[in-house]
């Protein structure tokens, strides 16, 4: 389930805290007399220190970095997904370009860490600048506080999906109205940061309640979930997409000078009805308005707005060329 960053780790998070992870590994380096210890979060570039105890003697801060193409004993327990125990690291050929071996780490104790999914996170581990002689026993507390990780992260991976699931419409499985508000407001907020321009597509299915009364609510649901696929198809993934509710649907997107909407909403009409017989569902267009940012200050809300006075004109133009 974790692509590059799933969870992105916030101290001010209330969800979760990372202060009882620093506890444990703190723990942990004190029961084992060490001046080390880490949990690792594996990314596809690199191995970033999310944790590191607390000792003066300690090299390496959270948020320090190593890149996947280095040799280190991290890399090995995930790569085998199994604990490793490194005694006198200098006196194997293997390390001998180690980083962490050229930085004095003569010893390594590391587990492997992972999701619920199984997939990898990344590793629990304590080091050492000397030699060490550690009984089975040790390796058997590494285990059980790792444990204690991954519990945690079941924890944040349930919260997640149950976050998701609330701000996801469940018909057609596209962000509901709730969601609509927040993330839309948001990107409006980062486009007057950054500059870029932002519209705001209003979409109406024509006829949607005769198509309800004449077939039935399940060939209207089957429009609705035809609907929003056909958004999926046509829009880029950084657009944002949702049902507000009934059959109107929602669209903000990122445009460049010269993109023209009209030529977007012409495509999001022309495939909607494709795909409509594709499925065998009953023919209908759909009424699409639009609004642009007019002015700095202007929110979500006013936007939305906008887009669906327009939306309304052109269906009401639409009903009176007919």
């Amino acid at each position: 389930m974790l692509e590059e960053n799933k969870w992105t780790f916030r101290r001010a998070d209330k969800q979760f805290s990372l202060e009882k992870w620093q506890k444990t590994i703190d723990l942990m380096t004190d029961l084992f007399s060490a001046p080390a210890g880490f949990i690792v979060h594996k990314t596809d570039d690199v191995y970033r220190i999310i944790v590191s105890s607390e000792q003066q003697e300690n090299p390496y801060d959270a948020g320090a970095e190593l890149s996947a193409d280095d040799n280190i004993f991290c890399k090995k327990v995930l790569r085998d997904m199994a604990p490793l125990y490194v005694d006198h690291a200098s006196q194997d050929s293997q390390w001998d370009d180690s980083p962490l071996v050229k930085d004095g780490f003569e010893s390594y104790l590391g587990v492997p860490i992972s999701w619920p999914s199984g997939d990898p996170f990344g590793t629990f581990c304590v080091m050492d600048f000397k030699q060490t002689h550690y009984q089975p026993s040790f390796l058997e507390l590494i285990e059980q506080l790792r444990d204690m990780v991954e519990d945690d992260l079941a924890l944040l991976d349930n919260f997640t999906q149950m976050r998701e699931i609330a701000m996801l419409d469940s018909l057609t499985n596209i962000y509901n109205r709730r969601a609509i508000d927040l993330l839309c407001q948001h990107k409006l907020n980062i486009s007057k940061r950054l500059g870029f321009d932002i519209s705001c597509l209003f979409i109406d299915i024509n006829s949607f309640k005769p198509l309800n009364d004449t077939y039935g609510h399940e060939v209207g649901d089957l429009a609705l979930i035809c609907l929003a696929d056909t958004m999926k198809e046509c829009l880029r993934e950084t657009d944002i997409i949702g049902r507000l509710g009934g059959d109107e649907f929602i669209a903000l997107l990122q445009v460049q000078p010269g993109d023209c909407i009209d030529s977007i909403a012409d495509k999001l009409n022309t495939t909607f009805q494709v795909n409509l017989e594709k499925r065998g569902i009953p023919v209908t267009s759909l009424s699409i308005g639009s609004g642009v940012i007019a002015q700095p200050k202007e929110n979500f809300a006013e936007l939305l707005k906008r887009a669906d006075e327009d939306m309304y004109e052109k269906k009401q133009a639409s009903k009176a060329a007919r």
